[in-house]
């Protein structure tokens, strides 16, 4: 069963939580079970050494140790335009790599930074990679969700969730359990989502 799919009483209950949070105690203890809530990033690469790492493929080597050899016996058109294979190839799959990093760390700057959590039983601002599960988080118009949360209460709540699901128009959303376990990540209306936006009204994640 999937969280969509349970009552709000259970998700606290798994998560031995409530409506007043956790205690700032326990979300030490959960900060050391679970870790951070942030993406974990490999070591950036520099554009030179993304460039080079293109020639590294299989079939690349193999072509230009064909270049070579065409080289050796002389066919120079052969060697010439398997070089120039060779370079456009590099060219291509570094510029699509490039644009993978550059969009990673759009995303990574679109995510919260910060968020109000409930902690010891008052809404305080936390860093947003200091949530854990159990956390109770307030949203509310204007904020971009922290981290994927089960929503326990709605007031008029909308989410602008395109860059999740290309949907154009805000998604109303609501409390009440969805039992259809195969629903799709846009038709989970009890959800919200790291990294998507609260266009209207709030909503609690708890909180």
């Amino acid at each position: 069963m999937t969280w969509h799919q349970k009552e709000i009483t259970k998700v606290f209950e798994e998560l031995d939580s409530s409506l007043k949070g956790l205690s700032t105690e326990e979300v030490g203890v959960r900060l050391n079970r679970y870790g951070h809530n942030a993406l974990k990033e490999k070591k950036q690469k520099t554009p030179l050494r993304m460039f080079m790492d293109q020639f590294t493929d299989f079939m690349i080597l193999v072509l230009i140790g064909a270049a070579v050899i065409s080289g050796i016996v002389g066919e120079l058109t052969d060697t010439i335009a398997i070089v120039v294979i060779v370079i456009l190839n590099a060219v291509i799959g570094f510029v699509q790599e490039y644009r993978a990093e550059k969009a990673m760390a759009a995303l990574k700057k679109m995510a919260a930074s910060a968020a109000t959590a409930v902690r010891d039983g008052v809404a305080v601002s936390v860093p947003a990679s200091l949530l854990v599960p159990g956390d109770m988080v307030t949203l509310e118009a204007g904020k971009v969700v922290p981290a994927d949360m089960r929503l326990t209460e709605s007031a008029q709540l909308k989410m602008d969730e395109a860059a999740l699901t290309g949907e154009s128009e805000a998604v109303e959303k609501h409390t009440r359990v969805l039992h259809d376990e195969h629903l799709s990540l846009g038709d989970r209306k009890n959800l919200a989502f790291k990294g998507t936006f609260v266009t209207y009204g709030r909503g609690r994640g708890l909180s």
